[in-house]
């Protein structure tokens, strides 16, 4: 059965809920959170099931626990893998204003999950943000929740920009 996914049909937790999802064999996808905007991937089911995924919505990503087949044997869920990452909890909104801010300047996946930030794990990232105070702790998470600009890639242009300042670095101690 080669199975091609054109759609998101909804969450597993809400689908059950509606009793939409009872009896039926849930088989998962695993992906890496990286994987979850690309439009066209090919992948395999832990069942072994080939399936295609044609995501032609602009700007439409895969969720964790994301149901993209159901019928009334089968439910095929997305099972977004923890990954290592950096996780800041800022206490204030100025705190997560200038958190979201430098890291926008970086041009690096961010991730909301609650009042966590959440970033795929780099070790030059890390100590900047220990040395700017945000206090990062490294964990094993899902990355899921990616927080958008407006000017997504491919929507009207993409976001290309130079940086040709450079800031003084300033110590606390």
């Amino acid at each position: 059965m080669n199975l091609i996914i054109q759609t998101i049909i909804g969450n597993l937790q809400t689908l059950k809920q509606q009793q939409q999802i009872t009896t039926q064999k849930v088989d998962t996808v695993c992906l890496q959170w990286f994987e979850a905007d690309r439009r066209i991937i090919r992948t395999t089911t832990n069942d072994g099931r080939e399936i295609a995924f044609r995501l032609l919505k602009e700007g439409q990503r895969l969720h964790h626990d994301d149901v993209v087949y159901l019928d009334k044997q089968l439910a095929i869920v997305v099972q977004i893998e923890p990954s290592e990452v950096m996780v800041l909890s800022p206490q204030t909104l100025a705190e997560m204003a200038r958190a979201c801010y430098e890291i926008g300047n970086k041009h690096t996946p961010l991730f909301l999950d609650g009042n966590e930030l959440l970033l795929p794990f780099d070790k030059p990232l890390f100590e900047w943000l220990q040395a700017a105070g945000f206090a990062p702790t490294r964990q094993q998470r899902q990355l899921s929740e990616q927080l958008r600009a407006n000017s997504a890639p491919g929507v009207g242009g993409s976001h290309t920009h130079s940086h040709s300042y450079e800031f003084a670095e300033h110590h606390h101690h």
